[in-house]
C-alpha cells in the first residue's frame, strides 16, 4: 500500500470516528438524564390516573345516589351530601307557613327540628300533622328575596328567621294522610 492510500485510509477512518463521536455526543450532553424510559414506566407504581369511562348505570364513588325516604335524623345528618340533588321525602307537616311554604318534620323525633319546603304552586289544603310526600331539589341556603323571585310569590315575614338554612325547592307535594 503506498503512502497516498494510507493517508486516504487514515483520513477516512478519522472521519468515520469523528462522525461516530459526534453522533454519540448528540445523545447526551453530560447532564443527568431527564424524561421517562419504558423501564421506568413498567417498574413504577401508578399514583394517579384519570377515572375509567363509566358504564351506563354506574356512578362514581363520590356521587351519592338521590335520597328517597323519610325525613329523619339519618337524612338530616347527611344533608350536605344531598345539596343540589333531587330528593323525595316523606314526613309530617309541622306548620303551614304560607300558601307556598311548609315545615316538614319527623313525628318520631321532635328534637330533630323541621325542614322548610317551598313550592311555586299553592300547596294543597294542608293541616298541621298531615303526612306528605315531597319531591324537589335540596337547596343549601335560603335567601328569602331570591326564593320569592324564583317562586313568583310573597312568602311573608315568617321566613326571615330561616335565612341561610337549607330547604327543599319542591316540584311536587302530595298529601298521603290528613290529620283527623
Amino acid at each position: 500500500m503506498n503512502t497516498h492510500q494510507r493517508t486516504t485510509t487514515r483520513r477516512a477512518a478519522a472521519s468515520v470516528l469523528a462522525a461516530a463521536a459526534l453522533g454519540l455526543a448528540g445523545c447526551g450532553n453530560g447532564e443527568a438524564e431527564t424524561g421517562t424510559d419504558v423501564e421506568d414506566v413498567q417498574e413504577s407504581e401508578v399514583l394517579e390516573s384519570s377515572p375509567a369511562p363509566q358504564e351506563a348505570g354506574e356512578t362514581p364513588a363520590d356521587v351519592v345516589a338521590p335520597y328517597s325516604g323519610a325525613y329523619n335524623r339519618d337524612f338530616s345528618d347527611d344533608r350536605a351530601l344531598y345539596e343540589g340533588q333531587e330528593v323525595a321525602l316523606t314526613g309530617e307537616v309541622e306548620d303551614v307557613v304560607s300558601p307556598n311554604a311548609l315545615q316538614l318534620s319527623d313525628p318520631n323525633d321532635v328534637e330533630l327540628g323541621s325542614l322548610l319546603v317551598l313550592h311555586d304552586a299553592d300547596l294543597p289544603e294542608l293541616q298541621d300533622g298531615a303526612r306528605v310526600e315531597v319531591a324537589g331539589t335540596l337547596q343549601a341556603s335560603l335567601d328569602v328575596a331570591a326564593a320569592e323571585e324564583d317562586l313568583g310569590a310573597d312568602l311573608g315575614d315568617e321566613l326571615t328567621d330561616m335565612e341561610g338554612e337549607s330547604y327543599v325547592r319542591a316540584t311536587e307535594v302530595t298529601v298521603t294522610q290528613q290529620e283527623e
